[in-house]
C-alpha cells in the first residue's frame, strides 16, 4: 500500500511524505503506483521548475519521496504554490477514492514539519 502523509497549516500543505508500493499490479505494470509517482514528480517539477522555489528536505528514493515547502513571503509565489499543491491533493485523493485498497492519504493538521 502507498501511504501519503500530508501536513498542513491553516493556509496550505507544508510537507508531504509518500512511501510504499501499491501492489495493484506487477512491478513495472502497476498503474496505481505509476499514477501516484507521476503526480508526485509533477508537483516537485512544478514547484521547482515552474514556480522557481527551492524545496527543503527533498528526498527521492525507491518507494519513498518526501519534501517540505519553504515559507514564502512573495504573494504571487504563495498563490502559485497553493494552486499547485491543492491540485496535487485533488489528484492523490481521487486516486485514493478509486483505489482505496492500495492508496491511503493521511492528513496532519499540526502545522509543523512532518517527522518520519
Amino acid at each position: 500500500m502507498i501511504k501519503i502523509s500530508i501536513t498542513k497549516d491553516t493556509e496550505t500543505i507544508k510537507s508531504v511524505v509518500v512511501k510504499g508500493h501499491a501492489g495493484y499490479g506487477n512491478s513495472g505494470e502497476d498503474i496505481v503506483c505509476a499514477g501516484i509517482s507521476i503526480l508526485t514528480i509533477t508537483i516537485l517539477n512544478g514547484l521547482s521548475e515552474i514556480v522557481g522555489i527551492p524545496l527543503e528536505k527533498c528526498i527521492i528514493d525507491e518507494g519513498y519521496t518526501a519534501f517540505t515547502v519553504p515559507r514564502l513571503t512573495d504573494h504571487d509565489k504563495k498563490l502559485q504554490v497553493y494552486t499547485l499543491l491543492e491540485t496535487y491533493e485533488l489528484g492523490i485523493r481521487a486516486t485514493e477514492n478509486a483505489y482505496g485498497d492500495y492508496v491511503k492519504v493521511i492528513e496532519n493538521n499540526t502545522g509543523g514539519e512532518l517527522n518520519d
